[in-house]
Order: structure tokens, then sequence, then C-alpha cells
């Protein structure tokens, strides 16, 4: 299996369009086969979505993804795995243990959290 994870620094990207690098891994179950990164910030996001089919990447990780990233790499057959966050070595880990799932990371919560909280709107 081919799996990427959309980089900033040695970090998931938090956000899909930001990206600057993605990590491509080749796994068999639990052991890495084969990893090599490229760099994709001077793409446009659009782009990626073809440059992942094209390297034959099956699993797509990243941090905070709209629906038309989403929709975009789901309509080529990879699989999204949004909302996590953290060190990308971190991220494989956890997908190689079969522990990541979409929205593990805090963006999810966040905005549970301010959806109970009333915004400052200033004034007195």
């Amino acid at each position: 299996m081919k799996l990427a994870i959309m980089l900033y620094g040695t970090r998931v990207s938090p956000r899909f369009g930001y990206s600057q690098g993605v990590m491509i891994v080749e796994t068999s179950g639990q052991r890495e086969i084969r990893r090599k990164t490229l760099k994709v910030g001077k793409h446009y996001p659009e782009k990626i979505p073809g440059i992942l089919d094209n390297e034959g990447v099956e699993v797509v990780i990243s941090g905070g993804m709209n629906h038309y990233f989403q929709n975009l790499l789901r309509s080529r057959g990879i699989q999204v795995i949004w909302g996590i966050m953290g060190e990308a070595d971190d991220a494989l880990a956890a997908f190689k243990a079969d522990r990541l799932t979409p929205g593990m990371g805090c963006c999810p919560a966040g905005r549970r959290w301010r959806q109970g909280k009333r915004r400052f709107r200033g004034g007195g």
C-alpha cells in the first residue's frame, strides 16, 4: 500500500492547501518498504491530487481539509484521513498500528468547543 502524509516541515500539514511537501510511504502490513518526499509547495493545491494519483497513492493523511479537496482525492479513488496533527512519523506509526482515524486531531474538538461559546462582540 502507498500512503501520503502532507507535510509542513516534519509535521503533518495543518491544512492541505498549505502543504510544503508530501511524504510518500510504501508499506506492507506494518513494515515500511520505501519512503520518498516530494516538494509540492510550488504547485497549486488543486494539482496535488493528480500528483498523488500518478504516484499510486491509496491513502492521504492531512490536517484540516475542506470538502472540495476531499472530493478531488476521493474521485481518484484515494482514501482521506484528515484532522490529524503532530509529527509525520508519529502519524505514520499510528497508521501502521491501525490507530489513525479521520478527525482524531484537535481540530474537530476545537470546533465543538467553540460552538457552545459566545464570541466577544465588543462594546459594553
